[in-house]
């Protein structure tokens, strides 16, 4: 049996964003992925059984991606208006400095079959705890993590997608201040 090189998985990965990326989930093969990663297709086999369940994977570990890096930057002792900045600027700023995994997140949450098998609520976790305990203590509103997730992170999502480069500053200093007067107590 062959072993895995976390170099060569990498390639990989990267290899399928950029094809999903440019020919789309349907125009991206094994055989493709393989020749754009410079490897075998059967290596591509020693690290997934199939084209679907890599791209399962590979969106899943993506997906959890930018909630892995609010982690780094928010925590309990924060002020609530500090806390909702703290997430829109951090998804902001992701979107911008991971522009191909984000893209990629986008892309493929529109795809059924994959976003039936990866659960954003399952990426957010450890951020809504954050949130339940600001909520446990009073300092935010309570509202269902579904409306929570849809009204801090869509309209930051909203914002990268369509690129508010004119007054990007001032688009995201009005989201903050409207998020904090929606969610505060």
């Amino acid at each position: 049996m062959r072993t895995k090189d976390q170099d060569k998985q990498q390639r990989i990965k990267d290899a399928m964003v950029k094809l999903i990326l440019r020919d789309g989930i349907d125009g991206t093969s094994v055989a493709k992925i393989a020749r754009e990663a410079g490897v075998s297709p059967a290596t591509i086999y020693v690290y997934y059984p199939n084209k679907e369940a890599m791209m399962v994977e590979v969106f899943r570990e993506y997906s959890a991606s930018p909630y892995r890096y609010l982690m780094q930057k928010i925590g309990p002792d924060m002020d609530g208006g500090l806390l909702i900045e703290t997430i829109v600027r951090g998804c902001y700023s992701f979107s911008r400095e991971h522009e191909g995994i984000f893209s990629f997140v986008e892309q493929c949450s529109r795809c059924p079959s994959l976003s039936e098998k990866v659960s954003e609520e399952e990426c957010l976790c450890d951020i809504l705890d954050i949130i339940h305990e600001y909520q446990r203590r009073g300092v935010l509103r309570t509202y269902s993590d579904w409306n929570i997730g849809a009204v801090l992170f869509a309209p930051v999502r909203f914002l990268a997608v369509n690129h508010c480069e004119t007054n990007e500053e001032e688009c995201l200093n009005e989201l903050i201040h409207m998020l904090q007067g929606l969610l505060l107590k």
